[in-house]
C-alpha cells in the first residue's frame, strides 16, 4: 500500500505552496487516476513520489516503510514514467535502452528477458524493437519509455500522462497494461487528461486543484453522463 500523509511543498523565493496537506492511500491492485488542470500540482506530487523532490512536510510510505527512513526501499520498488520526458538514449535501439535500464536496476537476465518479450507483445514494439531510438516518432518513443518503466516489474507504478503522443491502438495497449497491473496486484497511480482513459482504467479518481485535493471518489461516481462530471469538478473547484 502507498500512503501519503500531510504532504506539502513550496518553492522559493516566495515559498508559495504548490501542494498543501496532501493525504491519501492506495492499496495494492487499485489503479488511481490523478486529475487536475495544468499547474494543479500533479507533476510536483509525482516527482516527490519518485524522490526527485523532497516535500517540505509530511510522509510517504510504501508497504509501511517510510521513504525518509529507507529511501532505497521505495526507489527499488517504484517505476515512473514522466510526461514528455522519455530520457531514452538515441544511439541505442529500443531493446538496448530497455535492457540497459533493467541491468542498471540489478534485474537478472532470465527475469528481464521474460518481461521484455511480454512487453514487446503488449505494446506492439516488435516492428522496431531493434531500431535506433533516434529514428523514432514521438509515439514510438513513448511506447519504448513505458516498456522501460515496467521492465523492472515494480510494485508501485506511476504513469504521468502515459497516452501522450500515442495513436488509438497504442492508447488501447496502455489501458490493457493498466488492467493487467491491477490484476497482478500492483499499486498504480496515473495522471491523464483523457476522460475515456480515466473511466476505463481507474477504480478511483483523485482531483487536485491549486495544490489541494478537492475530490477523492470511486470512478463509478463519474460514469454518469459519460464522465462529464470530471469536467464539472474541475470547472467548479
Amino acid at each position: 500500500m502507498l500512503e501519503l500523509r500531510g504532504i506539502s511543498k513550496g518553492f522559493p523565493p516566495k515559498k508559495k505552496h504548490v501542494l498543501t496537506d496532501i493525504s491519501f492511500s492506495i492499496p495494492a491492485g487499485q489503479p488511481v487516476a490523478l486529475v487536475g488542470e495544468n499547474g494543479a500540482g500533479k507533476s510536483t506530487l509525482i516527482r516527490i513520489l519518485s524522490q526527485i523532490l523532497k516535500p517540505d512536510s509530511g510522509m510517504v510510505s510504501l508497504d509501511g516503510v517510510d521513504m525518509h527512513e529507507n529511501p532505497a526501499y521505495l526507489k527499488s520498488r517504484t517505476g515512473t514514467l514522466f510526461s514528455g520526458e522519455s530520457s531514452l538514449y538515441d544511439r541505442l535501439t529500443a531493446r538496448e535502452n530497455i535492457i540497459y535500464h533493467a541491468r542498471l536496476n540489478g534485474i537478472p537476465l532470465p527475469r528481464y528477458t521474460e518481461h521484455l518479450e511480454r512487453l514487446i507483445t503488449e505494446l506492439s514494439l516488435s516492428a522496431y524493437i531493434d531500431d535506433r531510438v533516434a529514428t523514432f516518432s514521438r509515439g514510438m518513443k513513448q511506447r519504448t519509455a513505458i516498456a522501460r518503466t515496467l521492465i523492472t516489474d515494480p510494485d508501485l507504478v506511476i504513469l504521468d500522462e502515459p497516452s501522450t503522443g500515442l495513436d488509438i491502438l497504442a492508447m488501447e495497449s496502455v489501458k490493457a497494461i493498466i488492467s493487467r497491473l491491477r490484476n497482478r496486484g500492483k499499486t498504480v497511480l496515473f495522471s491523464s487528461n483523457f476522460t475515456d482513459e480515466i473511466l476505463a482504467c481507474a477504480d478511483r479518481v483523485i482531483i487536485l486543484h491549486a495544490g489541494k485535493i478537492t475530490c477523492d471518489s470511486p470512478v463509478a461516481a463519474f460514469r454518469t453522463e459519460g464522465g462529464k462530471n470530471v469536467t464539472d469538478y474541475l470547472r467548479n473547484a
